[in-house]
């Protein structure tokens, strides 16, 4: 009996799991993630001139065929002629295609392998116009230069994901999201990867707060007229 039963428990827990599995839902087309891929540009965003910056050709070959991309530069508008002009402020939106994971990289690993150093990352909360606010991932690093008067840029980065109807501001968080859309509502998300980074350096004059202040009021002005808000409650 004993040997007729444990023969019979693989079959049942088979069948088990292939009539949980057929009662899963089955997987759609992709579902569109609630951020417009239409940075604005020359002097739609009051206070900056923007203009748009083509990906690389690295960028293109690392990521799979279906990522697509939208990337442009900011700059602070001088508000008298004899204000020093600050560093760009880059801005990039990256749409993973059906296999995210060969769309989307985790900026702590990809920044690395860049040459950047000492990356560190933290939760930042930032204050939108519209009255929201919203958690993004901060990392901060450092990148050697060949210039003796100033040996390291300090670089700055704010990113989060955007799906549909959905934010997350980590890749694990990111990542458990993206797995129950899958299993339980058979929902394929294109994510949005969101970043925005600029440089500091006291060599030159520009410190971390101004540029760190910077990254913030292009974000708080950014966001509100790119994210569908109501589509994300």
């Amino acid at each position: 009996m004993k040997k007729n039963l444990s023969a019979f428990l693989p079959a049942a827990l088979l069948g088990i799991l292939l009539a949980f599995i057929g009662l899963l839902p089955k997987q759609q087309g992709l579902t569109e993630p609630s951020i417009s891929a239409d940075l604005p540009t020359g002097y739609e965003l009051p206070g900056w001139d923007g203009i748009k910056v083509q990906e690389s050709e690295a960028e293109r070959k690392i990521l799979a065929a279906d990522t697509r991309f939208s990337k442009a530069k900011y700059t602070r508008l001088q508000r008298v002629p004899w204000e020093r002009p600050t560093p760009a402020v880059e801005v990039s939106i990256v749409y993973s295609g059906r296999e995210m994971n060969n769309s989307i990289h985790r900026p702590e690993v990809c920044l690395p392998s860049q040459g950047h150093l000492n990356v560190q990352g933290k939760e930042s909360t930032v204050e939108l116009t519209n009255g929201k606010s919203i958690k993004l991932t901060r990392l901060s690093s450092k990148l050697p230069t060949q210039n003796q008067n100033c040996p390291h840029l300090r670089f700055i980065h704010y990113y989060l994901f955007i799906g549909h109807g959905t934010i997350n501001h980590t890749h694990l968080g990111r990542n458990i999201q993206d797995i129950a859309d899958r299993l339980l509502f058979g929902r394929v998300q294109s994510w949005a990867y969101f970043q925005v980074g600029t440089y500091w350096a006291p060599e030159l004059g520009i410190s971390e707060e101004e540029a760190d202040g910077r990254l913030r009021k292009l974000i708080g002005e950014l966001l509100p007229r790119q994210i569908d808000w109501e589509e994300v409650k």
